[in-house]
């Protein structure tokens, strides 16, 4: 009956030359961290460039991303959501939008809801967020002694609030008390107790979320020993004053040796700094000259003197070409698959971009694809401020002492490595390895809003008697981003890269 239903209403909207709204058709189900993408569509094909698009949660009014008069309004949007989200515009010529909503927390669940409105008609779809994590494994504290035995569970960083239970040897509930807590986030924290007065054995604490069978559980054993009063307890109080005397002692010889070992660390550290300022110089020397392609950069992004690159969420009016990219990032005219090379961008203040290189075969019309190795890419990235990652192929996250203004990009294509040097305390990134083939190109990406440009600039040449110098945030000159003449390579579509 309601399929009937359906059918009569889809006709009774073609024949009036109205649209529908259609959004996911079930419950999204997201772990905390990650990235999810709602989608929705007008059907029959109508675009939606000059519609007010709204994604919005649990209410019209609150809204997660507004797109109205062909902009993101971005000062609409709920105070947990900014930054957060991208509106995916490539298909709106089509009815089809879709919203990427990165990081996800434990207080993004609930209803969404993406509302598209014309002059003369609007519609709307809704569906569910539903969020989980999988907290901490359970820690069991045993306090007190004799007939007065009390067990204490705690686990943090749940979400939805988990159940908590004791269990005997025999798997039986046992009756506890249970404490609950939520931190900013949203996640839970709970916290469980139960007194035992006798040798009740093995007993046990579990924790899961109730429509899920994975469980969480520690076991610990209550014998006959936790209950008896020892003849030499009196005893047992001074045997524990003569080891405080003697661990007072030894704490004194721990001091000395803890100080011995931060000056061999600092020596350590000392070392690897100069290692790492020989690196970044010898890197120097294989300077490269290389230039952004325009013809491969995605329509949002606006390439100066061939240099330097910038966001803006108004889509350029340029042709579709084969070797343009879906993704918001651009490659380099020059592509390398010999030799070693090197070059500087300077990434500014700015929290969303990354550095690296890429096959020249990768996908170009994939937007969603992580940016790994087995995809083509060795890319360092900073989705948000100071949150510094790569794929090897998992992701890694990193953490620096100083965050880059400026950053040296070397590639060994033979030795198989790509480093990535913050030039700002000449320090060592990381460097990924990998055994290249194929033609690699420079690749900067750059997702969202930049306050300024993102520019590659001319890298100083230095000989080996030179210290090294003492780098300064440097300032955008006419001069540094007027490319030199260079021999570039073309693009390869995907049958000339198979068939080389």
């Amino acid at each position: 009956m309601a399929l009937v239903f359906t059918l009569i209403f889809s006709l009774f909207t073609l024949g009036s030359g109205q649209w529908q709204v259609f959004g996911p058709d079930k419950s999204f189900k997201v772990l905390v961290g990650e990235d999810i993408v709602f989608s929705c569509f007008l059907s029959p094909e109508t675009s939606a460039e000059a519609m007010e698009v709204r994604f919005f949660k649990d209410q019209f009014s609150s809204v997660v991303h507004l797109y109205r008069d062909g902009q993101d309004l971005y000062d609409m949007q709920l105070p947990g959501f900014r930054e957060r989200t991208e509106l995916v515009k490539d298909s709106m010529d089509y009815g089809r939008v879709s919203l990427r909503l990165k990081n996800i927390t434990a207080l993004d669940a609930g209803l969404y809801g993406c509302h598209f409105s014309s002059q003369f008609h609007y519609q709307e779809a809704t569906w569910e967020l539903q969020v989980s994590a999988l907290g901490l494994a359970p820690l069991i504290s045993i306090m007190g002694h004799g007939g007065n035995i009390q067990l204490l569970c705690k686990s943090s960083g749940w979400f939805p609030q988990p159940t908590v239970k004791w269990k005997s040897p025999q798997g039986h509930d046992l009756p506890s008390d249970l404490k609950v807590n939520t931190d900013v986030q949203g996640l839970f924290h709970v916290e469980t107790s139960i007194r035992v007065q006798d040798n009740t054995g093995n007993i046990s604490c579990s924790i899961q979320h109730q429509d899920q069978d994975q469980e969480m559980k520690l076991n610990v054993w209550i014998g006959e020993t936790f209950f008896q009063t020892s003849p030499f307890y009196p005893v047992s109080i001074l045997l524990g004053v003569l080891c405080f005397v003697l661990c007072a002692g030894i704490a004194g010889i721990i001091v000395l040796r803890i100080s011995f070992n931060r000056g061999k660390i600092q020596r350590e550290l000392d070392w690897r700094k100069k290692h790492a300022e020989a690196e970044w110089r010898e890197a120097q020397k294989h300077a490269a000259e290389v230039t952004l392609d325009p013809d491969t950069a995605h329509p949002c992004l606006y390439i100066s003197d061939l240099k330097a690159v910038t966001y803006s969420s108004i889509h350029q009016d340029v042709p579709y070409l084969e070797k343009r990219f879906r993704r918001k990032c651009v490659v380099a005219s020059q592509g390398f698959q010999a030799g070693k090379h090197y070059w500087e961008v300077d990434v500014g203040h700015n929290r969303y971009w990354g550095l690296g290189v890429c096959r020249d075969d990768v996908n170009r019309e994939e937007i969603f694809e992580t940016l790994s190795p087995e995809n083509g890419y060795w890319v360092l990235r900073l989705n948000e401020k100071n949150k510094y990652f790569t794929f090897i192929p998992d992701r890694i996250d990193l953490s620096l002492r100083t965050p880059p203004i400026q950053v040296g990009v070397f590639l060994d294509y033979e030795g198989g490595t790509i480093s990535f040097f913050n030039i700002n305390d000449q320090s060592l990134i990381c460097t990924l390895t990998h055994q290249f083939d194929g033609l690699l190109r420079p690749y900067i990406l750059c997702e969202a809003y930049s306050a300024t440009p993102l520019v590659i600039f001319a890298v100083p040449q230095t000989s080996e008697e030179e210290a090294p110098p003492q780098m300064a945030s440097r300032t955008t000159d006419a001069d540094d981003l007027r490319p030199s003449a260079q021999v570039t390579t073309p693009f390869l579509s995907k049958s000339n890269a198979q068939r080389n």
